[in-house]
């Protein structure tokens, strides 16, 4: 298998390992991986998802790659610290801070937030995740607008003022699952279907940021339309989903 994936439990979000091109992929971003101990140690984790990589092992896969007196002075334990922090500092370039975790006293493995997907689960699992997670949004979104104050301007529009962390939240949780799906699916003979989905989606975020005007609207009918036009966007959304192959 000449590319592993791994999703995020909670985001969606994916990571892709590209063994061939010495790559990681997330998020819309590539990062090549120059070192050959560190490239090795990565593979070691996408490929052995429940095994714990010890501070041992670690330390002799660095002297494999490098040489047998490369920093042979210092415990394992050392060595594997200052690999692992490489290791770490390039998931940080791909904006992930917990695929590596600590066991204390052991070495390292791969978070249990992170799953490993298989190839058959493109088409069943990663739509789901992403329809999921931008309807749960939108609901989330119409709740908040049930109970939200309608503000009224001089010019007569009608709008929500929302707590700024509630439309941060649903813009990056709708950033993440985009860019994890996009990551899934950009594929040449797709550009049509996925920029109709992007047009979709940008719709869809621009309500749940609540910047959605109403024009000399009661109260009581700006949150009906609201409402409305979410469940129009979310069944055209998940139309264009279903073209996307």
């Amino acid at each position: 298998m000449n590319q592993i994936t791994f999703k995020h439990i909670e985001t969606s979000r994916t990571i892709t390992m590209d063994i061939n091109l010495k790559m990681l992929k997330s998020f819309g971003r590539e990062v090549f991986i120059q070192d050959s101990a560190v490239l090795f140690l990565f593979e070691r984790f996408f490929t052995h998802k429940n095994v714990f990589v010890e501070y041992s092992d670690i330390a002799s896969i660095v002297r494999e790659k490098k040489s047998t007196f490369h920093m042979e002075d210092c415990a394992d334990s050392i060595i594997a610290n200052k690999y692992i922090f490489k290791s770490r500092n390039i998931l940080k370039n791909l904006m992930i801070d917990d695929f590596i975790v600590t066991v204390r006293g052991v070495g390292y493995k791969v978070s249990n937030k992170w799953l490993p997907v298989s190839g058959k689960s493109k088409d069943e699992d990663q739509k789901d995740v992403f329809l999921n997670t931008i309807t749960n949004i939108i609901q989330d979104s119409i709740k908040y607008s049930e109970a939200a104050e309608i503000s009224h301007d001089r010019s007569g529009f009608s709008f929500i003022k929302p707590n700024k962390e509630k439309a941060l939240e649903h813009f990056s949780r709708i950033d993440d699952c985009y860019h994890s799906f996009l990551d899934c699916y950009s594929e040449p003979g797709n550009s049509i279907e996925l920029l109709e989905l992007r047009e979709k989606i940008t719709k869809v975020l621009l309500y749940v940021i609540y910047w959605r005007v109403g024009d000399s609207l009661t109260d009581d009918k700006f949150r009906s339309d609201y409402k409305n036009e979410l469940n129009i966007l979310l069944r055209q959304l998940k139309q264009a989903v279903d073209l996307i192959k």
